[in-house]
């Protein structure tokens, strides 16, 4: 039986913000490992929040995360929208929320590891809205992303300006590298014979490739090309692949995030 009329009938709600920013976490302890990795977790979504300088709702989708982080993300950090799970797989659970975001939106997608600097939002902006068909941007260009799925963004950019080189700083280098545990001595070696390849389109210029862990793209041009796997870290090659032939992976010149890695550098923390 009902009684009356259920008075949030006619009521309208606010609609998600243009841009959202979608991090992905899974922290299972805080041991071995993942000792210091709730800072870093803590790290990456505040440095995201604080130095975007551009309006947002802030999407946090968590992986059957430790309670220490659980509280945190509920308790302190209080994003737009927080979906609890068990651990679905980092596929599996970008796929399900960027599948969720209304039409047009743009999605900012992050592992939660990454750092953000200064206004590291509209340099990716000003990429996606200045070139043609573009599928995702990211903030920082890694020499090694030149290797895999960019070849028809590549093959693209030869019809404009395209320059082949090394112009990636060394230092940028030698930072990821030693983020995802290599040496940097190992990895000068191991990129030797690398090229980057940089486009210059209409007077704005952007590398020829993009990055699964930090993106920028409109979430409709993104979720037909979207997967699901079952595994806890996500099988990444075939999203990069179906992004380069959905479109162009492009990066930005300059360098406004950072891999963190499962430790904070000297530095970092003026981010937060």
């Amino acid at each position: 039986m009902r009684e009356g009329v259920n008075p949030q009938r006619q009521k309208k709600v606010d609609a998600i913000d243009p841009v959202v920013f979608l991090v992905v976490t899974h922290l299972p302890n805080t041991n071995g490992y993942h000792a210091e990795r709730l800072e870093v977790v803590k790290l990456c979504l505040n440095s995201m929040r604080h130095n975007a300088e551009h309006e947002h709702s802030f999407f946090v989708w968590d992986n059957g995360s430790c309670n220490e982080l659980r509280s945190w993300l509920q308790f302190d950090f209080k994003p737009d929208m927080l979906m609890l799970s068990k651990n679905v797989g980092k596929t599996a659970a970008r796929t399900s929320a960027i599948t969720m975001l209304p039409p047009r939106s743009i999605v900012a997608y992050s592992d939660d590891d990454i750092l953000y600097m200064d206004n590291w939002l509209e340099p990716q902006l000003e990429l996606l809205q200045h070139f043609p068909n573009v599928a995702t941007v990211t903030a920082y260009p890694v020499r090694t992303a030149f290797r895999w799925a960019c070849e028809n963004t590549i093959e693209w950019a030869k019809g404009h300006k395209l320059d082949v080189g090394r112009f990636i700083p060394q230092e940028w280098e030698d930072d990821f590298c030693v983020s995802i545990g290599r040496d940097p001595v190992w990895h000068i070696g191991y990129t030797i014979n690398d090229k980057d390849y940089r486009v210059t389109y209409k007077g704005k210029q952007a590398y020829c490739t993009s990055h699964h862990c930090q993106f920028v793209g409109y979430a409709d041009h993104i979720k037909p090309h979207l997967h699901y796997d079952n595994m806890a870290m996500g099988d990444e090659k075939p999203f990069d692949v179906a992004m380069d032939r959905a479109g162009l992976r492009l990066a930005t010149v300059e360098r406004y995030t950072r891999h963190i890695g499962n430790k904070i550098d000297e530095g970092m923390m003026e981010y937060a």
